[in-house]
C-alpha cells in the first residue's frame, strides 16, 4: 500500500514539474491546451524553463487567427482592456495572435506564467488558464555576479547583488 501511494505521489509531482498544468473545460472554454495538442489545434508549447523565465511557443495550425493571452504569477492587475469575447468578464490580458504559424516568446515571472485562448480560433478550441512554472530566483543565485543574469517579471535588470537579494526577500 505504501509503495502505491509513494508511486502515485511521484507521478503527480513529475507531471507538475515536466510542463504546464491544464485547466478544466467549461461552457466558455470547452477544450484544454493538452486536448488541442492532441487534436492538432492551436496550442502553447513549453520550449524551455529557466530561473525567473519560461519560453513558450504559441502555435496556430490553421488559416485563421488564434489569440493567446498570458499573465504572470496570477497577477490580475495585468489586464489591458475589455476582452473581445463577451463571455469572458475578467478582462483582456497581454496577448499574441497567430495565423497558421507560430512565434516563440520568453516571459519573465517569479513563480509561473499562465496562458489561455478565449478569442480567435474556433470556439471548440478555446481553453482556460494553463500554468507553466519557472525556476524561482534565490538569494544564492544573486551572488557571484548572478544578479547580472536574471530579471524581474517586467524585464528590468538588477542594479547590484543587494538589489537582487532585496527583490528575492520582498518582491520589490
Amino acid at each position: 500500500m505504501k509503495k502505491t501511494i509513494v508511486s502515485l505521489m511521484i507521478v503527480a509531482l513529475a507531471f507538475v514539474f515536466v510542463g504546464g498544468v491544464s485547466a478544466d473545460v467549461n461552457a466558455v472554454t470547452p477544450s484544454t491546451n493538452d486536448i488541442n495538442i492532441t487534436n492538432g489545434w492551436a496550442h502553447v508549447n513549453e520550449v524551455s524553463v529557466d530561473v525567473g523565465e519560461v519560453t513558450l511557443e504559441f502555435v496556430s495550425t490553421r488559416t485563421f487567427w488564434s489569440c493567446f493571452e498570458y499573465r504572470t504569477d496570477g497577477d490580475t492587475s495585468q489586464v489591458i482592456g475589455v476582452n473581445p469575447n463577451t463571455n469572458v468578464t475578467d478582462g483582456l490580458y497581454p496577448y499574441y495572435c497567430q495565423n497558421n504559424n507560430s512565434s516563440t516568446h520568453t516571459i519573465y515571472a517569479n513563480e509561473y506564467v499562465e496562458t489561455r485562448m478565449v478569442f480567435g480560433a474556433e470556439t471548440d478550441e478555446r481553453f482556460d488558464w494553463t500554468r507553466f512554472d519557472v525556476i524561482p530566483l534565490s538569494k544564492d543565485l544573486c551572488k557571484k555576479d548572478g544578479w547580472k543574469e536574471y530579471f524581474r517579471p517586467d524585464g528590468s535588470s538588477f542594479k547590484n547583488q543587494g538589489d537582487c537579494i532585496q527583490y528575492v526577500n520582498t518582491g520589490k
